[in-house]
């Protein structure tokens, strides 16, 4: 799934060190999906003047967690960033852009500011991928944990642990991995992610195609996302796209249980488009 090498987020994607990564750039050049004259640079200063704000107002810390705190007052009292409980699967809470212009976001969105700001800081801090609500953590050996959905709340293991949900009735336990810090690459892909399901749910299946590709371009051995692309590839009628991703998603996936179902699928449009020629 990787023609479209034209695409500047692709570009962005083959060139990617996640040491130095743009995580920035790389989410605005999601929003451009919405937003096809989205300025990029200009999004990118207003990230830079919140830094030079905070540090104007605010000189450097004794310790990192009195540091986080003002940087989470800073940004969440002061600059009124804040969760959007109310439309929480508004599609502009996922696009920085917005989430920079309207203050509101959610988990992962919101980390994104406050990983950037603290970037521009050079402040030890990382994302994490936890359990249905992204979070930030320092790179310390003793990390803190905030919660930028929280107002940049200071969360302790016990209540991550407190947080974990229940799946096939038992609760999570804390995982090591739950608290890994995440590489910018994975941010994007999670943000994709959640971009595909609520398109998904409004039945705008050209926008969730184009967040597919995206993932595949970051993830191309995630089986299940080729699953979702021959489906929504279909649904838009790309007949001989679906039966690529489909084909890809039985390469990849491991055994899967739905296997003659999606064989059966390549068959039967397979067959349709054998017609057409």
């Amino acid at each position: 799934m990787q023609r479209q090498s034209t695409d500047p987020f692709f570009a962005l994607v083959q060139q990617a060190q996640d040491s130095e990564f743009d995580l920035a750039r790389g989410a605005l050049l999601i929003a451009r999906q919405a937003y096809p004259d989205l300025n990029v640079e200009y999004y990118l200063r207003q990230l830079d003047d919140i830094g030079a704000n905070y540090r104007a107002h605010h000189p450097p810390a004794a310790d990192l967690a009195t540091e986080l705190a003002n940087l989470s007052h800073f940004l969440f009292v002061d600059l009124e960033f804040c969760g959007n409980q109310d439309a929480y699967d508004d599609p502009r809470n996922s696009y920085l852009n917005d989430v920079i212009d309207r203050r509101l976001g959610i988990p992962i969105s919101l980390s994104v500011v406050y990983l950037e700001v603290g970037r521009r800081l050079q402040l030890p801090l990382a994302g994490i991928n936890f359990p249905y609500h992204f979070l930030v953590r320092s790179t310390e050996s003793d990390p803190l944990f905030i919660d930028p959905f929280a107002g940049g709340a200071f969360v302790d293991y016990r209540q991550l642990g407190e947080r974990l949900p229940v799946v096939a009735g038992r609760k999570l336990a804390l995982e090591k991995d739950y608290l890994a810090p995440a590489p910018p690459l994975q941010i994007l892909a999670r943000m994709l992610r959640n971009l595909k399901r609520i398109h998904v749910q409004e039945r705008k299946f050209t926008a969730a195609v184009h967040c597919a590709e995206k993932i595949s371009w970051i993830q191309p051995d995630e089986a299940d996302n080729y699953r979702d692309l021959g489906f929504l590839y279909y649904w838009i009628h790309d007949y001989r796209k679906a039966v690529d991703a489909f084909t890809a998603y039985l390469r990849w996936a491991d055994d899967p249980s739905d296997a003659v179902e999606i064989q059966q699928n390549i068959e039967t449009i397979s067959g349709r488009l054998s017609l057409l020629n």
